[in-house]
């Protein structure tokens, strides 16, 4: 009485699209801008704090340097994310896991001040922790062809010992 089942489903066609790697290309250029104004952010600590009229203590320049090399760091990152390495992954899921706790212990002092240090950081923190990030990294490009085999060797076959 009942129809009979349908007709089975058309196969899949012969291969996945690649993924796009939206999620880690737009994690790694707000981790390239946040590096850069870590940058920027140094240089005008630097040139403060070496201004002949302002009295700075030494321990400033420890701050400035601690803060170059969380610059650097984004800078990193950003770059290996940009390579398809895991290591840039792991450095920008760990820096903006950082700036996260920071951020959200700025709202909580600060207000709303700190709103736009935790968006920033949530979002490069969510975009970089995301799985389509993971699989861009892991479909890097492969080779159009495999590697040819090399020539047969030239000249008459060895002559066999009996």
């Amino acid at each position: 009485m009942y129809p009979g089942p349908g007709y089975p489903a058309y196969p899949p066609y012969g291969y996945t699209p690649p993924p796009s790697g939206a999620t880690a290309i737009t994690a790694a250029v707000l981790s390239t801008l946040v590096g850069l104004l870590g940058s920027v952010g140094v240089c005008i600590g630097l040139v403060e704090a070496l201004d002949p009229d302002n009295d700075v203590e030494p321990a400033a320049f420890i701050g400035i340097g601690v803060g170059a090399l969380i610059a650097m760091l984004w800078l990193l990152g950003a770059l290996l994310l940009f390579m398809r390495q895991t290591a840039g992954r792991v450095i920008v899921i760990g820096l903006s896991s950082i700036a996260l706790i920071g951020a959200l212990v700025l709202v909580a002092i600060g207000g709303i001040a700190g709103t736009l240090p935790l968006v920033l950081s949530g979002s490069i923190f969510g975009l970089s922790i995301a799985s389509p990030t993971g699989r861009w990294i892991a479909a890097r490009r492969q080779p159009a062809y495999p590697p040819a085999y090399p020539p047969p060797p030239y000249g008459q076959p060895p002559y066999p010992y009996y």
